[in-house]
C-alpha cells in the first residue's frame, strides 16, 4: 500500500511544475487540495489539447489508484476526476481508458441524477 507522500512524490517526479504547489504549507498535509491543484493542472492540459500530459496522467492514475488508501483514492475521485471538464475537447474523454473512464461516467452520472439537483422540489 502506497501512502500519501509516496504517491505525491512520484506525481511530483513526473509532473516536477506542481512541486511548488504541492509542498507548499497550506496544501502539504491535505490530498484533497493538492488534488484540487492537479485537477487545474490537467484542465489546463485538456484545454490545450495536450494528449501527452493528458496520458501520462491517465497511466500513473491507472497504475497506482488500486495502491493508495480509500481516503486517497476518494479526494483522487472527487477532487480531481470528477471536477475534470471535458466540453473544449470530449476526445480527450476518450483516452481516460476503462476504469478512470468508468469511474468519471459514474461520478458524472451521480452528480446529474434527479436526486443531487437541490432546490429543484
Amino acid at each position: 500500500m502506497k501512502d500519501q507522500d509516496l504517491f505525491i512524490n512520484e506525481l511530483i517526479q513526473l509532473f516536477p511544475s506542481l512541486k511548488e504547489e504541492f509542498l507548499d504549507e497550506d496544501c502539504r498535509a491535505s490530498i484533497t487540495f493538492q488534488m484540487g491543484r492537479f485537477k487545474r493542472f490537467i484542465q489546463q492540459a485538456i484545454a490545450k489539447n495536450d494528449g501527452d500530459k493528458f496520458d501520462v496522467m491517465v497511466d500513473f492514475l491507472t497504475k497506482n489508484l488500486p495502491l493508495v488508501d480509500k481516503r486517497v483514492q476518494n479526494a483522487i475521485y472527487l477532487s480531481f476526476l470528477g471536477k475534470l471538464d471535458f466540453s473544449e475537447n470530449p476526445d480527450l474523454k476518450k483516452r481516460l481508458g476503462q476504469h478512470l473512464g468508468k469511474a468519471y461516467t459514474d461520478i458524472e452520472n451521480y452528480n446529474n441524477s434527479p436526486r443531487n439537483n437541490r432546490g429543484t422540489e
